[in-house]
């Protein structure tokens, strides 16, 4: 059978037509460029969103109260963007030197430091000035050669004590 009535067929225009602004709005409010850099806990709500927009159009489930979840995981997730746009830089090398005090509390391994360091075409670390995780959780790597007088971009990371 093609269809059983048009009410069902209008109702699956509707439901596909609200889940097609779900989409739309939550990349409005969530922003593209996040999307680009998602964490572990921003995907896994991505794939839950996915999931209920998914279900919008066919589900027996009232609009509304589909909605209603979609409203909830949207706000989780705008929660976690805003912990991770206040999360701060961390400096984890300094004047050549790996501030251990702070990898272990900040649960950054040696390696991955490393991986950093050489990422940015350093062979020592003995080289770097400053090595900064990022709060989205890229790597800058600062050379001591290219770190003049003026460390303004330092700035809002504090160094050992």
């Amino acid at each position: 059978m093609f269809f059983d009535t048009w009410d069902g067929v209008l109702h699956a225009v509707v439901r596909a037509a609200a889940a097609c602004t779900v989409i739309v709005v939550a990349v409005r409010v969530i922003g593209e460029r996040v999307l680009a850099k998602l964490t572990a806990y921003e995907l896994i709500a991505a794939i839950v969103v996915g999931a209920i927009v998914a279900s919008i159009p066919l589900s027996e489930t009232p609009l509304a109260e589909t909605l209603a979840a979609l409203a909830v995981v949207l706000l989780v997730l705008g929660a976690a963007r805003s912990s991770r746009a206040l999360r701060r830089p961390r400096l984890v090398v300094w004047q050549g030197e790996l501030v251990r005090s702070r990898l272990g509390r900040w649960g950054v391994g040696e390696a991955e430091v490393r991986a950093a360091i050489r990422r940015a075409g350093i062979a020592s670390i003995a080289e770097v000035q400053a090595a900064v995780l990022e709060a989205d959780g890229e790597w800058s790597v600062v050379r001591r050669v290219d770190c003049g007088h003026d460390r303004s971009a330092l700035d809002d990371v504090a160094p050992p004590t």
